[in-house]
């Protein structure tokens, strides 16, 4: 049982966050106007908005505009994180290294984003928090016996 508890965990955690990751890497200006309407209602209106403010080079200004040092190499580590840590994790494929990736981001994106604006309400990291949470028990227990490793 405990290997499949692992596995819900892997493949919500890991869909969350490859679904933040996709427009990180192919979106881009006009993008927003490729989601299909079955995917918005699946993923909500959101997603369009991200695909639309999407790119490496988008997501390297507001890097920048955080004051993250040599945002183009954060914007890429943070997209790579989040779409290829997430779809690691859904397989289970080297679990440890991906969630591990996965919490730094967290950890990064609470303390340049999320903490002044407290745990709960507009802005706050109580997701964050429990990312957090998910990709530490990931790292810790591993993938589980349903896995690719």
């Amino acid at each position: 049982m405990v290997s499949l508890g692992l596995l819900v965990m892997r493949l919500v955690v890991g869909g969350i966050f490859a679904v933040h990751g996709y427009p990180k890497v192919f979106g881009g200006p006009g993008k927003g106007a490729t989601v299909s309407p079955d995917a918005e209602r699946l993923l909500g209106k959101g997603f369009a908005q991200a695909m639309e403010q999407g790119s490496i080079p988008n997501v390297a200004g507001f890097m920048q505009s955080l004051g993250v040092p040599n945002p183009r190499l954060a914007a890429i580590a943070v997209s790579a994180a989040e779409l290829g840590g997430g779809l690691a994790l859904i397989l289970g494929w080297r679990t440890r290294l991906a969630a591990l990736a996965l919490l730094v981001s967290q950890a990064v994106a609470v303390q340049k984003l999320h903490a002044s604006n407290g745990l709960l309400g507009e802005g706050g990291f109580e997701t964050n928090a429990a990312l957090m949470a998910a990709t530490a028990g990931l790292f810790i227990a591993g993938p589980g016996a349903i896995a690719v490793d």
